[in-house]
């Protein structure tokens, strides 16, 4: 049995137990049973609730994306070319340039496409132990940089891309959305 079928039976499951059903024969359960308990009863829905959500995988406008990545789908022309991005920036201009319906690429497959190519690598950990993905030499001649930013809780690093890497992610969106 495949994951998302042991997930879908847990549902039905928490369902059936959530509305005072043993899941297993069909029965009823007895009234002084405890997940007859109200408080219990609706956290059982709730759970059941969270499952069939991760099992449709929706985007945060509900809307379920089932078609597979096309990179041919994708409305190139109306990609908004700004002067820098971050990737995660760029990854929600691509899903706004696709079918509703269709699966986007996101951010984790293309950072792990662009290590892949060796274009960025995982920064030494600063003071605070934190790292961050930082342009190689390949990376930096397409166009990825960093800069160090400050804020109140101190400085922070941010890796950029300029037009010219915007171009080049665009070109290679196929081959990103193939990275699990």
């Amino acid at each position: 049995m495949e994951e998302k079928e042991k997930i879908l039976m847990a549902q039905e499951w928490i369902r059936h137990l959530a509305n005072g059903i043993n899941p297993i024969n069909g029965t009823i359960l007895k009234e002084d049973d405890v997940v007859n308990n109200v408080h219990i009863s609706r956290c059982l829905f709730y759970v059941a609730d969270l499952l069939e959500k991760y099992t449709k995988r929706t985007n945060k406008q509900g809307l379920l994306r089932n078609i597979p990545f096309e990179a041919s789908a994708v409305q190139i022309d109306k990609y908004n070319y700004t002067d820098a991005i971050s990737l995660s920036a760029f990854a929600k201009e691509i899903e706004k340039l696709i079918p509703e319906n269709m699966k986007t690429v996101n951010y984790k497959s293309i950072v792990q496409w662009l290590i892949q190519e060796g274009m960025l690598i995982e920064s030494a950990p600063d003071d605070k132990g934190r790292t961050y993905k930082m342009a190689t030499e390949k990376g930096k001649v397409v166009g990825i940089y960093c800069e160090q930013r400050e804020r109140n809780a101190g400085s922070y690093h941010v890796t950029l891309y300029n037009r010219d890497a915007q171009t080049f992610l665009l070109e290679h969106l196929e081959e990103m959305s193939k990275v699990v």
